[in-house]
């Protein structure tokens, strides 16, 4: 006790002495800081000339005439200088005070082997630096204060003009350090700096004897680096009087607390042997407790104390989810209160039986838990001992078997997945050797369980060159890659093979190590049967076999890669039957279907192995042939034509067709496959123009005709929203009393850019891209709104004709829309006659007839357009509901000189006047001609002789011209 006591009061004592010696040295530091503080002011102040004299010299771009005058002026201001000067180019050249610096001028700064270093360093820092202590020009101990200077040339870049500098006298510098003070004051000092050259310490100044190295100290930083002044008291840190009377104080301390201790040691004891005896029988009651205690609280299942009425008598659980109510509110009641009714029937069962046999096991109760939903337990019970007079008690185990109930049913649910499971599934060990297998297993290879259970796993798969699965090597590799994945061939038990996709896993152990691997296997014959025909799909006609479009795309680029990289031709031929069309609608679409294959197959015995033939739809075809040129890609062409004309023999018919060809060249008329299809395409379409049966090449002029087709439908599209047609009428005449009876109205196309379109170049194009129907409605439209006003305005105006082209004729929506526009117009029908041309009736007579049959019970008349011009069916026409026939203008454009129009022109008129029809000829321009038909008995005329075509105001006042004649050929008659 008395070390320990004595150790603490020591302690004590030297934290006091501690305190004590850092607040001396941090007064002494203090102290320190004070002199320094004083001694940087006087440095800094005399450093300070150095930015005046460089003022002077940028004043005066480097010329300072009166620097002596001025620096003399300068010198009382900065005490402590020695002297300053100006260093052009680093030699001094002025210097003030003049006299005891003679020797000073003159003086290279920059090359002397003591102050060079500092003078470069100076120059190429650009700031100002310090050199010394050092001894100096002038003699003494001093330091130098340089300043570079850099003036701007004319052109704006700075140029080293040369230092400003102070001479510094230490002594002078020092004094108002009042350094000699603190040896007064009991201290002993040293001022010193760190040599930046050698990297020595360095003694500016000291006391005798200096300060040592236990001295503490305060540093200033000048532009060389860094002075410190260390101070040391003389007679040493701390007071030994202090210190000796601080330790008798300890020691009295040390012996008073160990002469306590020992009354308090005997204290204890006794009162030890007291509590001992209390303690050990305590210790053996308690020790009895815990264990019993422990053993309860390491059952993690509610326990319960039950009577033989199933009253609850304690409830212990070290889990209070398991509860259906908090433990202390379970207490005093009755388990037919708190539990199901099933679930308390169960308890008393339970209590019943450990009361017969005294114990119960195995049964189970499931219970809605508040926290936990559906819960199960497995109850089991004891008979508790007591006495013979006291009420039987029974303890309650409730295990929680969730978990495994659980378990087991997971269990059987997999056990179902991997005997339903439509894929094949192989659990082999360690060795690979099979151990189970499901269902689909044998279903897929016809092995049963027990011809599989025992083999190895080699069995599900063939191992050869030609493929890529080898089993030996994935299941070898199973410890380290863990599974593998990909397609492989299996055999059956009947040694057939077949692709499958297999999937290889390993299973580990706790320690990682495989014990035994899963095996996941599907037939993929259908997949793989879908797969090449979805290719085949993809690639291949699949009328004809040819390659489609997109594997000719293909092709078509790799030669014309091979053509251009050595310079080569490429030909390509787009290949059309002709009336392919009449060969379906009459024989039908078996015959035809036939009748391609037979020409697929033709056009592949004439070609090379390079060459490529390709089915595009319908009766299409397109041939490649790479390295071929112009006059080679005729004569194939040529070829062409005479094998498809040679007779088809496809029972019953022998069937003759003809084909036409454009023809292409990479590179003179394209560089792609796009471009080469379109142009040939363009070729084609330019043959047929010229006959059928024979082939072309693509030509400049095509492309100028397929570009101006293309701005022409482009342009159409958006005529009608944009108000860009519009209708002029030419005036149908009687040829008996030569007044107008009708009209026919003619579309017009007015473009802003492409100005008056002809009909007989957009007509084409309209119907063609199916907008001929939305402008023909809109011609029919504006035809009887005018005619709706002109007869109004009692015009003298019969009838408004109106040209409907074969495509529009055939819109099932005709007659609907002829009514709604006679009706949004209030126009009767029998005001419009509607013009078709012999091919809209004649392509379909029966659809033609049921079209007509609806327009004449409409009301609406009819009239056959260009008459003669076409194939004109005399049986059909006694048939059809039309109302005149209009004679074409090529027969009477020359009915003066040709006998053969003078012929038919009359035999028309008189087979019309047979009918009961009405005649009007188109294109009347001479007397002679209006004589003729009138002898004839031609009803009607229309041409130039009466009127050209007019718009619709100028038709108009047509009218009324023709009103006030009428109305004064009737006044004179009166």
């Amino acid at each position: 006790m008395f070390v320990l006591a004595a150790l603490c009061a020591g302690v004590t004592v030297w934290a006091l002495e501690r305190q004590e010696h850092a607040q001396q040295r941090t007064q002494v530091a203090d102290m320190a800081g004070d002199h320094v503080q004083a001694l940087q002011r006087a440095i800094e102040l005399a450093l300070s000339a150095n930015n005046a004299l460089v003022a002077l010299v940028r004043q005066g771009k480097g010329q300072v005439t009166q620097f002596e005058e001025i620096g003399t002026q300068m010198l009382p201001f900065y005490p402590g200088i020695a002297a300053m000067g100006l260093s052009p180019n680093g030699v001094v050249r002025h210097v003030v005070p003049r006299q005891g610096n003679e020797n000073s001028v003159g003086f290279d700064q920059l090359n002397d082997p003591r102050q060079g270093p500092e003078s470069a360093r100076a120059r190429e820092s650009g700031r100002l630096t310090l050199a010394g202590p050092m001894e100096l020009v002038q003699g003494g101990l001093g330091v130098v204060g340089r300043q570079p200077v850099y003036l701007e040339d004319t052109q704006g870049h700075r140029a080293f003009w040369g230092f400003t500098y102070v001479t510094i006298r230490l002594p002078e510098v020092l004094a108002a350090a009042r350094l000699p003070q603190l040896t007064q004051r009991g201290y002993h000092y040293r001022l010193w700096r760190i040599r930046p050259d050698t990297g020595e310490e360095q003694t500016i100044a000291a006391s005798t004897p200096p300060a040592g190295p236990d001295a503490v100290g305060r540093s200033l930083t000048l532009p060389n680096g860094q002075w410190t002044l260390s101070l040391v008291p003389i007679k040493g840190w701390g007071d030994p009087g202090v210190l000796a009377m601080r330790c008798a104080v300890a020691l009295l301390f040390a012996l008073l607390m160990t002469y306590l201790a020992r009354l308090l040691f005997e204290l204890k004891a006794h009162e030890r042997g007291l509590a001992y005896q209390v303690a050990q029988r305590t210790s053996e009651i308690q020790a009895t407790q815990q264990q019993l205690r422990a053993t309860i609280d390491a059952i993690p299942d509610p326990l319960f104390e039950l009577d033989l009425d199933g009253l609850y008598c304690s409830v212990h659980s070290q889990r209070a989810e398991l509860l259906m109510a908090p433990a202390d509110m379970l207490v005093g009641h009755n388990v037919t209160e708190v539990l199901p009714a099933v679930a308390a029937l169960s308890v008393m069962d339970v209590l019943n039986e450990a009361h017969a046999q005294g114990w119960s096991t195995g049964r189970q109760i499931v219970l809605d838990l508040p926290s936990l939903g559906a819960t199960w337990f497995e109850l089991s019970a004891a008979r508790k001992a007591t006495s013979p007079s006291a009420k039987p008690r029974f303890i309650v185990l409730s295990r929680d078997i969730t978990e495994r109930k659980r378990s087991q049913e997971q269990l059987q649910l997999t056990a179902q997945v991997f005997d339903q499971s439509s894929e094949a599934i192989v659990i082999a060990d360690a060795a690979h050797t099979i151990v189970r297998i499901n269902r689909a297993f044998t279903r897929i290879t016809g092995y049963t369980e027990a011809e599989a259970v025992g083999q190895s796993v080699r069995l599900l798969t063939v191992t050869g060159a030609d493929h890529d699965f080898h089993a030996d090597t994935v299941y070898a590799q199973l410890p380290q890659g863990g599974s593998w994945e990909g397609e492989a061939w299996g055999r059956r038990k009947d040694a057939s093979t077949y692709p499958q996709w297999l999937s290889v896993s390993s299973v580990r152990d706790g320690n990682g190590v495989v014990t035994h691997s899963i095996t996941l296997f599907r037939d993929i014959t259908q997949q793989r049967e879908a797969q090449d025909r979805i290719q085949r799909l993809a690639h291949f006609d699949p009328l004809t076999n040819l390659p489609n479009r997109a594997l000719l795309a293909e092709r078509a680029h790799r030669h014309i890669a091979d053509e251009q990289a050595r310079g080569g031709t490429l030909a390509m031929l787009f290949l059309d039957l002709d009336h392919f069309k009449n060969v379906n609608d009459s024989l039908g679409h078996r015959i035809g279907d036939i009748l391609l294959v037979a020409v697929a197959q033709r056009l592949q015995s004439l070609l090379r192995p390079q060459d490529t033939v390709s089915r595009l739809g319908g009766d299409e075809f397109l041939l490649l042939l790479p390295a071929t040129a112009a006059a080679a890609a005729a004569d194939m062409a040529t070829q062409l034509l005479a094998a498809v004309a040679q007779p088809f023999q496809i029972d019953p018919y022998e069937l003759t067709t003809t084909v036409s060809v454009g023809i292409a060249m990479y590179p003179a008329d394209g560089e792609s496959f796009d471009t080469l299809y379109q142009r040939a395409d363009a070729a084609m379409y330019r043959a047929k123009q010229n006959g059928r049966n024979r082939y072309g090449f693509f030509t400049a002029d095509l492309e100028a005709r397929t570009a101006r087709a293309l701005q022409i439908e482009n342009a159409l599209r958006r005529a009608l929203e944009r108000n860009q047609f519009e209708l002029h009428y030419q005036p149908q005449v009687s040829l008996t009393t030569r007044q107008v009876v009708g009209a026919e109205a003619l579309l017009r196309w007015r473009h802003p850019e492409l100005g008056l379109v002809s009909p007989a170049e957009f007509i084409p194009v309209a119907e063609s891209s199916g907008m001929i129907v939305a402008i023909g409605e809109w011609v029919i439209h504006t035809a009887v709104r005018d005619t709706k006003r002109w007869l109004d305005l009692h015009l003298p105006l019969r009838a408004v004709s109106v040209n409907v082209s074969a495509v529009q004729f055939r819109h099932p929506q005709l007659p609907e829309m002829v009514t709604r526009c006679l009706e949004q117009a209030d126009l009767p029908a029998r005001r419009l006659e509607l013009e078709l041309t012999e091919g809209a009736a004649v392509d379909d007579p029966a659809a033609a007839l049921a079209m007509m049959d609806q327009l004449h019970e409409r009301g609406v008349r009819l009239s056959m357009d260009d008459f003669g011009t076409g194939y004109s069916s005399l049986s059909y026409l006694k048939r059809f509901q039309i109302y005149k026939l209009k004679i074409d203008q090529s027969f009477v454009r020359d009915l003066e000189e040709d006998a053969n129009d003078r012929a038919i022109v009359s035999a028309v008129i008189r087979m019309a006047q047979a009918l009961g029809m009405q005649t009007t000829a188109e294109g009347v321009e001479t007397e002679v001609q209006l004589e003729f038909l009138r002898a004839q008995g031609c009803d009607e005329a229309q041409g130039f002789f009466f009127s050209r075509p007019l718009p619709a105001d100028a038709f108009e006042a047509y009218l009324r011209q023709q009103q006030q004649q009428q109305q004064s050929s009737s006044s004179s008659s009166g």
